[in-house]
């Protein structure tokens, strides 16, 4: 869905913030949002019939390091 709501109402699913809920501004689906330093991916967004409000779901999204880390061997 490409509308567009001035909130989400979306629900988290995974992860630290797991069954908790967080606002964001013009979710869709597909969209990764930050919710306290965690990642989650909007997976649905639904309109509520009558309200100008959506609600949405996300999954939760395990940040991995794009740069490998140099390992350092001490000499001896």
């Amino acid at each position: 869905m490409s509308k567009f709501s001035a909130s989400v109402t979306v629900k988290l699913h995974g992860g630290p913030l797991d069954g908790k809920s967080a606002v964001s501004y013009g979710a869709v689906v597909g969209s990764l949002i930050d919710v306290n330093h965690h990642n989650y991916r909007v997976t649905t967004v639904d309109t509520i019939p009558g309200w100008t409000e959506m609600i949405a779901n996300a999954t939760w999204v395990d940040k991995k390091s794009l740069v490998p880390r140099m390992v350092v061997k001490p000499k001896l």
